[in-house]
C-alpha cells in the first residue's frame, strides 16, 4: 500500500522528462533558417569564438545586398539551400582536437552521416579556416569540410585558405570594431596573493576615447607588447640603437617603439634597415572574455599568469599582468560572440567556470544585476585552495545578498577534506540540474576546454542525454566560452 504513492511518484517524473524531452525537440524542429529563394550565394561560418562570424559578414558586405547572399551559421544551412545554392563561401574554425565549433556539429556530423545526402555538383565552393598554429589540429575542422563537401560533389574553386590567429589577420565588420581602442590601465589586483598557485589578475581599463558597445560573452583582441626590459637587452646584444628614427605612414617613431609590437628575432638586422622591418612579424594578438558589463564603464580582465617551461611569461599575460604600469596603454578591440549572449534574461540560468573563466561569470551577472523580473542563477565556480584562491567572493556573495545569484557552489580541488572540481558538483546535484533545465534554463560555461569544459560536458551528457544536450547546442541555450 505504502508503495503506491512512490510508484505514481516516479511515474510522473518519468512524464515530465519525456515531456522535457519531447519539448526540445519540438523547439529544436522550430530553429529553421529563413530562406531568401532569390539568392544563389551562400555564406556559412561556424564560430566559437565569433571570429568566423565577424569574417563572414565581412564577406558578405563586400558581395553585396542581403537579397543576392544567405549569412547563415553553418548549422541552420540545410538540404533546400543547398540545393538553390550556386556559390558558396565556408569560414570555420577549428574547436579542441579537430572539431566542428558549436554550431558547426550539426551539419558536419549530418554530411558525415550522409543524413544530409545531397548531390552538389551544381555548387562551386572555397573555404576559409581560422586556427592557431599553435596546436595540433590547426585549420583541421575548415580541411575536413573541404573534403566532405568535394565527397556530395561540389567543385571546389581553390585549396584551404589557412588564418592562423598567431600572424594576427583583423577582421573588420559589424561584429568587430573598425579599429583598435586605446585602454589605460587603471587598476591591477592580484586576486590570489597568499596563493602557491598560478597568479590570477583583476585588470580595470579606461578608455581613451569614447567607449565601444559590449555585451555579456563577449571578447576583446589586445594587441600585447614586449617589455622595455626585453627590448634593451635585444638592442645591446645585437648593438642596435634603439633610438634611430623611423617613417610609418605619417608619423615619426623610434625602432624601440616599432620593436615594442613586433616580435624580435634571433638574428640583428642585416642590410637595409626599412627592408628588414618589413620581415618582422607583428606580435600575436590575445583573445579575452571580457569580465565587466556596458553600464560599467569600465573594461574589466581576469587573466592568469601563463608561464613556459623555461620560466619566460606568455606574450599576452606577461604583458597585462607583469610588464605593463598603471596608466600605460594597451591597444584591443571589441569582437562580438553572439552564442555567448543571453537574450532572455526572464528564464533560469546554469553559470558555470573555473580559475580564469570567473571573467565572463562576473560579466554576465553584472549584466544581468540591472535587469528586472530575471530568472534565477545557480552558479558553479571552481579553483584550488579554499583559504587562498577565494577569487571576488566578496563580491559574488554580494550579489547573491541583492537576489541576482540565487544558488552558488564552490568547488576546490586542494580542499583538505573534500577536494573536488566542478563537474562533481553536477554529479551531487543532478536532479537539481534535470529540473532546471527542464525549466527553461540557459547554460553558460567559462574556462579551459581541457580538463574543466570537457569534463562538465561529459556530465550533461551522462546526466541529460546525448540528444538532448546535442539539442541545447543547436537552439542556443548550451553556450560554451571555452579556450
Amino acid at each position: 500500500m505504502y508503495e503506491t504513492p512512490r510508484v505514481i511518484f516516479a511515474i510522473l517524473l518519468t512524464l515530465l522528462w519525456l515531456l522535457w524531452c519531447v519539448g526540445l525537440y519540438v523547439r529544436h524542429r522550430r530553429t529553421r533558417p529563413k530562406l531568401n529563394k532569390a539568392a544563389s550565394t551562400l555564406i556559412a561560418y561556424a564560430s566559437q569564438s565569433g571570429a568566423a562570424a565577424a569574417l563572414a559578414t565581412q564577406k558578405a558586405q563586400q558581395l553585396g545586398s542581403s537579397d543576392k547572399v544567405n549569412l547563415l551559421p553553418l548549422d541552420r544551412v540545410c538540404q533546400q539551400i543547398l540545393r538553390t545554392t550556386k556559390q558558396a563561401h565556408f569560414v570555420v574554425s577549428t574547436y579542441g582536437n579537430g572539431e566542428p565549433p558549436d554550431n558547426g556539429q550539426r551539419f558536419y556530423h549530418a554530411i558525415q552521416s550522409k543524413k544530409l545526402a545531397v548531390d552538389l555538383s551544381h555548387m562551386r565552393y572555397s573555404v576559409t579556416a581560422l586556427g592557431d598554429s599553435n596546436y595540433a589540429h590547426f585549420c583541421a575542422f575548415g580541411h575536413n569540410l573541404h573534403r566532405s563537401l568535394a565527397k556530395l560533389g561540389a567543385q571546389s574553386e581553390s585549396e584551404v585558405v589557412e588564418l592562423d590567429s598567431q600572424k594576427s589577420t583583423p577582421v573588420q565588420s559589424e561584429h568587430a570594431t573598425t579599429e583598435y581602442f586605446s585602454w589605460r590601465l587603471v587598476e591591477r589586483t592580484r586576486l590570489n596573493p597568499n596563493s602557491l598557485n598560478a597568479p590570477l589578475f583583476l585588470l580595470t581599463f579606461n578608455s581613451e576615447t569614447e567607449i565601444p558597445k559590449w555585451r555579456a560573452g563577449d571578447v576583446v583582441s589586445v594587441q600585447p607588447c614586449n617589455s622595455e626590459k626585453h627590448i634593451g637587452s635585444w638592442l645591446e646584444k645585437h648593438q642596435v640603437n634603439g633610438d634611430v628614427t623611423l617613417n610609418k605612414g605619417d608619423k615619426a617613431i623610434s625602432l624601440k617603439q616599432h620593436l615594442r609590437s613586433h616580435e624580435l628575432p634571433n638574428q640583428p638586422p642585416e642590410g637595409d634597415l626599412t627592408h628588414w622591418l618589413k620581415t618582422l612579424s607583428p606580435l600575436p594578438h590575445r583573445d579575452y572574455s571580457i569580465a565587466s558589463a556596458q553600464h560599467e564603464n569600465q573594461l574589466k580582465l581576469i587573466v592568469r599568469l601563463q608561464t613556459h617551461a623555461n620560466g619566460q611569461p606568455g606574450i599576452g599575460s606577461g604583458w597585462l599582468t607583469q610588464f605593463s604600469e598603471i596608466n600605460d596603454i594597451t591597444r584591443g578591440k571589441v569582437r562580438a560572440n553572439s552564442r555567448c549572449h543571453i537574450d532572455n534574461a526572464t528564464r533560469p540560468l546554469l553559470l558555470i567556470g573555473a580559475g580564469s573563466g570567473l571573467a565572463g561569470l562576473r560579466a554576465q551577472l553584472a549584466e544581468r544585476s540591472l535587469m528586472n523580473n530575471a530568472g534565477k542563477v545557480w552558479v558553479i565556480y571552481g579553483e584550488r585552495h579554499p583559504v587562498t584562491d577565494t577569487m571576488l567572493n566578496n563580491e559574488l556573495m554580494g550579489w547573491r545578498n541583492q537576489g541576482v545569484i540565487t544558488d552558488i557552489d564552490f568547488a576546490y580541488s586542494q580542499h583538505p577534506e573534500s577536494p573536488k572540481y566542478v563537474q562533481d558538483v553536477l554529479q551531487a546535484n543532478n536532479k537539481k540540474l534535470k529540473a532546471m533545465i527542464h525549466q527553461g534554463a540557459d547554460i553558460y560555461i567559462c574556462g579551459n576546454k581541457t580538463g574543466m569544459g570537457d569534463s562538465v560536458h561529459q556530465a550533461f551528457i551522462k546526466f541529460l542525454g546525448q540528444d538532448n544536450v546535442s539539442a541545447l547546442l543547436a537552439n542556443g541555450r548550451y553556450r560554451r566560452d571555452l579556450y
